[in-house]
């Protein structure tokens, strides 16, 4: 018997044709109908959600994709596959890891090429994603990532190329498995899911911005932006999530004032510590004044933790439990 996967779309490269020049892709409603002769074995139930860039999804977005994929797996699809832009899919399959509650797998792909390039990749990812999404394997492990052959776990999963077809990568496990046609080889057992949270997300979020530390920079913006616009902050700390002893002062008033601050490190192996160093400005300095370190989160994905946990109505400890689930 077929199994049946509900297909959901946001649009992104691998709805997006070129013009004459090979250049200028843009978002192309017809591309749809292309893509599904691609997949075979399985009934492809279609949704179009949206059509746009990947810059452009908002939280409103996801709800409705939330809903949509509960919906089809209550009325006994198998899985669900979200087609999505590249540029911010590890973002998106993040939060939707933060709040999908069934055994059914939620597989989120795209592609590095639009449909109409030669050697276009989406038809290949959605053939993979659809298998993963019918996988037995797959099955518990929540909302997994599946492009260039591979199948990554979305905590893990980061946008590594912005030009290579082999553009996502996985720290510090690597890919979870080796797509197949009829399931997955798993390369490694992965860690039980971090708990869940109820319901969808907020239509907006919590205001948490970024800011990137670094040779010279003592975070003097923090100086002309009102506390009481600020819900959080993520710092994007160097090395294993430290900031200039200048900065320490400004962090030191947020945090005071009941603001709170994730410290993630801006490179990609390794994450935060929390005993390594002890200078102003480390990793030890920053706890002692009340910060979290946000482990193997990179910046990104911490911010939207934190903006999940703020949203949720979170106190100090549930959000340093939070963190504590993703500790290098």
């Amino acid at each position: 018997m077929s199994r049946r996967v509900a297909l959901l779309s946001l649009g992104g490269t691998i709805n997006m044709t070129q013009d004459a020049s090979g250049g200028n892709a843009r978002p192309d409603d017809g591309v749809g109908e292309h893509l599904l002769v691609a997949v075979d074995g399985a009934r492809i139930d279609a949704h179009p959600l949206a059509n746009v860039s990947s810059s452009d999804v908002r939280p409103h977005h996801l709800s409705a994709v939330l809903a949509s994929a509960r919906a089809a797996v209550d009325e006994g699809a198998d899985g669900v596959v979200l087609t999505h832009g590249t540029d911010t899919l590890e973002e998106t399959a993040f939060l939707l890891e933060r709040y999908w509650d069934r055994e059914a797998p939620l597989v989120v792909t795209g592609a590095m090429r639009p449909a109409s390039d030669l050697g276009a990749d989406g038809p290949a990812n959605l053939r993979d994603a659809v298998r993963a999404a019918t996988a037995s394997s797959a099955r518990g492990l929540g909302v997994l990532v599946v492009l260039d052959g591979h199948a990554h776990l979305a905590d893990q999963v980061t946008k590594a190329s912005s030009r290579s077809v082999s553009a996502f990568a996985s720290a510090p496990s690597g890919p979870l498995a080796i797509i197949e046609q009829d399931d997955l080889r798993l390369l490694h057992r992965p860690l039980s899911r971090t708990a869940r949270l109820p319901g969808s997300p907020p239509d907006h979020f919590p205001a948490v911005p970024v800011l990137a530390a670094g040779l010279d920079e003592d975070l003097a913006l923090l100086d002309h932006i009102p506390p009481e616009q600020l819900a959080g902050l993520v710092i994007a700390g160097v090395g294993m999530g430290h900031v200039s002893p200048a900065a320490m002062p400004r962090l030191r008033r947020l945090l005071e004032g009941g603001i709170p601050v994730v410290v993630a490190s801006r490179t990609w192996y390794g994450g935060t510590s929390t005993h390594h160093y002890a200078y102003p400005g480390s990793e030890v300095d920053l706890l002692d004044a009340g910060a979290v370190m946000a482990g193997l989160l990179p910046p990104a994905k911490a911010r939207l933790l934190l903006q999940t946990l703020l949203a949720d109505g979170a106190d100090p400890d549930r959000i340093r439990e939070a963190f504590g689930a993703f500790a290098s």
